[in-house]
């Protein structure tokens, strides 16, 4: 009964959390309702641990622990997959940016030299 009242409690602490991030835009629409779930779908399967089973049953698998198990390693690499490739876009947009900024600055550099042209000092 004790972990059923916590992973409760986690859930919709979890689940306000989705809701104020989502309402602020910092996390997505599918993104938040795809989170909600399955915090929703924790609560449902720690009240009625069948669920899991029927689950299980329907995956082929012997039991609902080894299938909630099973979910949440693939839902975790699909996670890590993502925030992977997030961080690689992330690094390419960032090695650009800071590419654009060096030659901005190097062509800034390069025309105080000459006299025919006047930019601002920039600090």
């Amino acid at each position: 009964m004790m972990i059923q009242v916590l992973v409760t409690i986690i859930a919709l602490i979890a689940a306000l959390g989705l809701v104020k991030r989502m309402k602020k835009g910092s996390i997505g629409l599918l993104a938040g309702i795809s989170w909600t779930a399955v915090w929703i779908l924790a609560i449902i399967v720690v009240w009625n641990p069948l669920v899991s089973n029927r689950l299980a049953s329907w995956l082929g698998v012997g039991r609902g622990a080894d299938a909630v198990l099973y979910s949440a390693v693939v839902i975790l690499l699909y996670a890590l997959l993502r925030l992977h490739a997030r961080m690689e876009s992330l690094e390419h947009a960032l090695s650009e940016l800071v590419k654009k900024i060096a030659l901005d600055r190097a062509f800034q550099k390069d025309s105080k030299k000459d006299p025919g042209i006047s930019i601002p000092d920039q600090q």
